[in-house]
């Protein structure tokens, strides 16, 4: 199997391998953050039902 790096280093014996996400447009990156948010807001929800301190 060849698998791609976006950048790999070799310090010493040790090799790190950095793999990043492939590219997103502005549309999907505003979909993943207003995701995110909700998550949030949910367990912040969750907390306050629970009495707990937010």
């Amino acid at each position: 199997m060849d698998e791609k790096y976006d950048i790999t280093y070799k310090i010493g014996n040790i090799t790190v391998h950095v793999v990043a996400p492939p590219p997103k447009s502005k549309e999907e990156i505003e979909k993943i953050l207003e995701e995110f948010h909700k998550a949030g807001w949910a367990i912040i929800e969750d907390m306050i039902q629970k009495g707990e301190n937010v």
